[in-house]
């Protein structure tokens, strides 16, 4: 049997440079999505840092069994698999080395923050309390792009239509989304069942906002995938909470409604729904059918181990370009259709692998007390905001929305970890 249990998959504080290590990178973790907002370049920086400082404390303490933990032992067959196999046959061998050689940081960002950088409810709070901070400000920036079409940064509307916050393209909906669910996640731990209404209001007045903002935003897939998460988390604490059956539902309901209120008043956000229903009715016609076509058209021609990383717009000129109406893009816009497209079958598998992992390490969340229960079922809407695959997403090999991907994930996991080992 597969040993997925990460209650006591731990990376001990230690003592000396150790910790003192551990404490810096604690901090670079909690700046990740400011950094994202403002230096791109400086978070690519700060995730390497993290990963390497990680791997120099495995190696200082000869903590070798943490390789050969599935969840850290799948990353790194991937890894192998992406430069062994997939690069030196790819189209462009060097384009797909110059990703799948620096991969590695993911993987050790993953680690890091799963099973080293946050040990306590403390080093938590560190976290949420800056994550928090930071997507308050991208909110509170979207808003005022909303009302005056500039930013407080000075970016503009995008094509008067989608807002972007402090970024220059509209993904602040998807980085609220994915980065914002987590801290929903945390707050079982960090108020406990009993914390005071204040804050529980507090937290719930917070997810509203976030909620109602990302629908503002103008990107369907983020208001999506968030009405999903809210959803399967609700409908999981009906069955798991029989007691609260009427309070869930009564949740579920407001946030519905004022979900409804927003896109019925606002105009431009109506006509996103719209083109919504128009994408789904008419699907096998729309612009998204034919990238994921494209996708599985470079697959076809290259099923065992892709056309390489970094090489799917290249692929996409050489096999389908007649065929293409907007020109070739450089992903397809779903992350499951990329690792088939660029890594082929066999990088499917070993992803959907890894994935089985992580649902499985947190499975047992469910069924431990109630802390436990509760902080589960807010684990499975991140997953949902993560890893559903019928939607259309950024690119999972872009350096900027990977980012925001990994950080997001090993957020999760720490939750995870850090309830288990508290609370199963």
């Amino acid at each position: 049997m597969i040993r997925t249990d990460i209650a006591s998959l731990e990376l001990t504080a230690g003592s000396g440079w150790t910790d003192v290590l551990r404490r810096i990178n604690l901090y670079l973790f909690a700046l990740l999505p400011l950094l994202l907002l403002f230096w791109r370049g400086g978070a690519d920086a700060a995730a390497s840092v993290i990963g390497i400082s990680f791997l120099a404390v495995v190696i200082a303490r000869r903590q070798w069994g943490l390789a050969t933990h599935p969840l850290f032992a799948a990353l790194l067959a991937i890894w192998l698999l992406l430069n062994l196999l997939v690069s030196p046959l790819a189209v462009d061998p060097a384009a797909s080395f110059s990703r799948s050689v620096v991969w590695l940081r993911f993987a050790l960002l993953f680690a890091a923050a799963t099973c080293w950088l946050i040990q306590s409810r403390r080093d938590l709070k560190l976290v949420v309390v800056i994550w928090s901070a930071t997507l308050a400000v991208s909110i509170v920036d979207g808003l005022v792009q909303l009302i005056s079409g500039t930013s407080l940064t000075g970016n503009p509307m995008y094509n008067t239509t989608r807002l972007t916050g402090p970024l220059d393209r509209p993904n602040i909906g998807m980085f609220v989304a994915r980065l914002g669910f987590p801290l929903l996640a945390a707050a079982p731990l960090l108020l406990g069942l009993r914390g005071r209404g204040i804050h529980i209001a507090a937290v719930a007045v917070a997810a509203v906002v976030g909620f109602v903002f990302i629908l503002l935003t103008g990107e369907r897939s983020a208001a999506l995938l968030c009405a999903a998460a809210l959803g399967a988390a609700g409908l999981g604490g009906i069955l798991t909470f029989p007691r609260y059956r009427l309070q869930v539902l009564a949740t579920l309901l407001v946030t519905g409604s004022i979900g409804g209120v927003v896109a019925a008043m606002s105009e431009r956000i109506w006509y996103r729904v719209l083109q919504f229903g128009t994408v789904l009715k008419h699907f096998a016609d729309s612009h998204y059918a034919e990238l994921f076509g494209i996708g599985f058209d470079i697959w076809y021609n290259y099923p065992v181990f892709g056309a390489g990383m970094k090489n799917f717009q290249a692929s996409c000129w050489a096999i389908s370009a007649p065929q293409v109406t907007d020109g070739c893009p450089t992903h397809p816009h779903n992350i499951y259709i990329e690792w088939l497209a660029e890594t082929g079958t066999v990088g499917l598998v070993f992803y959907l692998a890894f994935l089985v992992l992580v649902l499985a390490a947190a499975w047992p969340l469910l069924r431990g007390s109630t802390t436990a229960r509760l902080t589960g079922l807010l684990v499975a809407g991140c997953f949902v905001v993560l890893l559903f695959p019928l939607i259309a997403t950024q690119s999972q090999f872009s350096n900027w929305p990977a980012l925001v991907f990994w950080t997001s994930l090993a957020l999760t996991m720490a939750i995870a970890r850090l309830a288990l080992k508290e609370h199963s």
